[in-house]
């Protein structure tokens, strides 16, 4: 079998959300919408096994220096080929070559991060940006998903080095021309 992955495109939206949904429904991974798969179909990595759709997960960047897998997806027939850890080893060169320093996930799956070089971690020690999506996931307020994170590379998080080294907290926007 040959396997291949490539960047997604609209036409792939159908299939993305045909499979990771079908996964949902069994509890094995969070839903999602049309609209967020389309919105975001630039993070998509789709796998192939012979040209045909196997698989999908994506990289969204959440900051200049964070990035979240998300929608790691493979068919149950496609298992155990090695799809997945190729996607997402495939994502961490991407992150790297991005300048990520740190790429996190929340799956039902921790053993299969771990084995990718992932550490579990407290929900908490992420920034608080990422889980602005959390607040339309219909477990919000009882979130099952256990957070994983590998570090690609150390960095300085001191917020005075510039705007853009961490997330901080809301602030307002100053008004121009007052």
């Amino acid at each position: 079998m040959e396997m291949t992955l490539r960047k997604a495109t609209t036409a792939d939206a159908g299939a993305i959300l045909e499979l990771v949904n079908g996964l949902a429904a069994d509890q094995i991974m969070l839903p999602r919408s049309p609209a967020s798969v389309i919105e975001n179909i630039r993070d998509f990595v789709i796998a192939e096994a012979d040209g045909e759709f196997a698989g999908c997960g994506a990289l969204h960047v959440v900051w200049s220096h964070i990035a979240e897998i998300r929608s790691i997806a493979v068919p149950t027939g496609q298992r155990k080929t090695g799809l997945g850890r190729r996607m997402v080893e495939h994502m961490l060169a991407e992150a790297e070559a991005l300048g990520i320093a740190r790429v996190f996930a929340f799956t039902y799956v921790p053993d299969f991060f771990q084995g990718l070089g992932f550490d579990v971690v407290e929900h908490a020690s992420l920034p608080h940006k990422v889980f602005q999506d959390c607040l339309n996931c219909p477990k919000f307020q009882q979130c099952d998903e256990v957070a994983v994170e590998r570090v690609l590379r150390e960095i300085d998080d001191d917020p005075v080095r510039g705007p853009l080294s961490r997330p901080l907290p809301g602030v307002p926007l100053p008004i121009i021309g007052r």
